[in-house]
């Protein structure tokens, strides 16, 4: 900062008062940069760029470098184009370079690149219920063409035959959850074996590994005393967000509890649940019973994290000695009865309008005939009331630590943002929860946001993190007011709008572990795209869809109090609207985070920089 004392028009009224006044100005001016630990800097991109895709961002903690990697069009099936961009800590551009690569060199240096030409044609199975509870299969194609703006295919599936098959004896399968490994071109199957005059289906299943050709081989057997109900299944979540299931399939996670739809054959204890691990090759490696403080416990998460696995969910308590899951639930289906996904189902039936999320459940219950999807059967459960989040961590086959504090206590301990006036209140109500988080204490933080109903769909409103210690002992209950509403997305007549959207959560705990930084990612407003797509020579079908534009709310935590500051947004520099960059989030090279936006065009970018020793309220 320079000054020309001299000049300055203080000058002439009083020396003392004029360098008292420049003293202390530099002073604020000293301690304002020791403080700011956001840097921003924007860059124009080539229009070859902005015709391409950002294919992946790759960092260098050594050189404290970042590469953003864009993928040009190509017209040879053998090689790409691309541009990388360097750019140091400080967010300058060190270099550009310009090459070709052949493509399977390509797939092998960059585990992002999933190019497999500009169309694809894969056989495989789904696995569901049909309208009487029996295991169906069902023979599907998906076709996929390549669209270089997104880096993505747009897929087309094509439902083909149904295949039932048979156990020996000649009586069929019940259906009872499944699993898709994608890179085997197999399905996993979780069955109950039926013997007539009895419930065998509800006590003895078989693990079945169907192929593609839906060529059967039973891989295990799952057996109980007495009739048992699935309430969770799911592929198990890591670190590894970046890479995805399709390619890296995970290990299935299946709890059971007791079933009382025939309480003289029920099990004595409704809160005796049983944890099972299966493999991608449908071999049990995992499985232990224990008591479950909550006999109404809807799992909605199992994470690994350092060799142990989180499963997490909300719950309601009530007559835990009598009432079993069903009673609780009033039987509701607790669990997917097709192994087909949401995205899927909208594929399959055509729809071409784009809506994912929450919104595409709706949809497509009842309109692809294998079964509900998991976001179909969440619907109905969002809507009840529950007494409890309950929460346990699994080391070595058993629990370390299982809590169910009650909604009481939740109420009890709240946290807001230092300059918000009110606390959110939580009521256990219309409420979802959608992600974990842990810190270098051991504690682990739950994410979830609360929603009201309207007529153009689910508005989602007030954003929350719970804070459990290492015992699972609830700590704090953070209520940020969350407006999504702003920008909805009304200018191009989307069906949908910001607030219909869920936002993520982040922490990242700072170096010298003092702070925790939270990161909000939200949806500010709707993009409208048009996808033409040629079916003969003189027709073309048109695809609209509605894509969601995200930002990042920033704001920390100081560990030793609990105390909250208030949220920031990105680009606040900056005099246009920038987006986040699609399949991007925060990425830590040392003490820095850095993220990536783009105006609504594309043609200009947005790097952010958060210098995480700098973090203070």
């Amino acid at each position: 900062m320079e000054i020309n004392i001299q000049n300055h028009p203080f000058f002439g009224v009083s020396k003392k008062l004029t360098f008292f006044i420049l003293a202390l100005l530099m002073i604020v001016c000293n301690e304002t940069i020791a403080q700011v630990a956001i840097l921003e800097k924007s860059y124009d991109i080539s229009r070859k760029a902005k015709n391409g895709y950002l294919g992946g961002i790759e960092t260098n903690k050594e050189k404290e470098t970042i590469d953003m990697i864009y993928i040009l069009p190509s017209l040879t099936k053998r090689k790409i184009k691309y541009e990388i961009y360097t750019y140091d800590k400080d967010l300058n551009l060190i270099n550009t370079v310009k090459e070709e690569e052949f493509i399977e060199k390509a797939r092998s240096r960059w585990s992002w690149f999933n190019f497999k030409g500009d169309t694809f044609v894969t056989n495989s199975l789904s696995a569901g219920s049909d309208m009487m509870g029996k295991l169906v299969f069902r023979k599907k194609q998906t076709k996929g063409t390549w669209i270089w703006l997104t880096g993505t295919y747009y897929r087309n599936i094509k439902q083909l035959e149904k295949v039932k098959p048979k156990t020996d004896d000649g009586l069929k399968y019940i259906y009872t959850s499944a699993y898709e490994i994608e890179r085997d071109s197999s399905v996993l199957v979780i069955a109950g074996k039926p013997e007539k005059k009895t419930h065998n289906e509800m006590q003895n299943f078989e693990v079945l590994s169907c192929d593609n050709e839906v060529n059967i081989n039973v891989v295990d057997k799952i057996n109980f005393q007495y009739p048992q109900k699935i309430v969770f299944s799911s592929p198990l979540q890591d670190e590894l967000e970046n890479v995805k299931n399709d390619d890296s399939p995970r290990d299935w996670i299946v709890v059971f509890a007791p079933s009382g739809l025939y309480k003289k054959d029920a099990d004595p204890k409704p809160t005796n649940y049983t944890f099972i691990r299966i493999s991608t090759k449908g071999k049990i490696v995992e499985k232990f019973n224990f008591d479950s403080p909550s006999n109404g416990w809807r799992i909605l998460g199992a994470y690994e994290k350092s060799n142990s696995v989180f499963i997490y969910g909300s719950a309601i308590t009530k007559n835990p000695t009598k009432d079993y899951t069903n009673d609780v639930f009033k039987n509701l289906q607790m669990v997917a009865t097709t192994s087909a996904s949401a995205q899927e189902k909208e594929e399959a039936n055509n729809t071409g309008n784009g809506i994912l999320g929450g919104v595409s459940a709706i949809a497509s219950i009842g309109s692809f005939d294998l079964g509900m999807t998991q976001d179909a059967v969440d619907l109905p459960l969002d809507e009840l009331k529950y007494t409890n989040i309950q929460i346990g961590k699994i080391t070595n086959g058993k629990f370390e630590f299982l809590s169910s504090p009650n909604i009481e206590e939740f109420e009890a301990k709240q946290a807001k943002p230092i300059g918000q006036k009110k606390f959110i209140p939580f009521d256990g109500k219309k409420f979802e929860i959608n992600g974990i988080g842990f810190a270098s204490s051991g504690d682990v933080f739950i994410n979830g946001q609360d929603f009201s109903n309207s007529k153009k769909g689910r508005i989602y409103k007030g954003v929350y993190m719970f804070q459990f210690d290492s015992k699972g002992d609830l700590k704090r209950n953070y209520g940020v007011k969350l407006d999504q509403s702003s920008k909805a997305g009304f200018f191009n007549n989307s069906p949908l709008t910001s607030d219909m959207y869920m936002a993520g959560n982040t922490i990242i705990e700072t170096a010298d572990s003092k702070y925790l930084f939270w990161l909000i990612k939200d949806v500010k407003t709707i993009r409208q795209e048009s996808q033409t797509t040629k079916i003969t020579l003189t027709s073309n079908t048109v695809t609209t869809t509605w894509t969601p534009l995200y930002q990042y709310e920033y704001g920390n935590i100081q560990i030793s109090d609990g105390k909250l500051s208030d949220f920031k947004g990105f680009g606040e520099s900056e005099r246009r609207e920038y987006y986040l960059i699609p399949n991007t989030g925060s990425y830590q090279v040392n003490n820095y985070l850095f993220f990536f936006s783009e105006t609504i065009s594309g043609s200009k970018i947005l790097l952010s920089r958060i210098d995480l020793s700098k973090v203070k309220l």
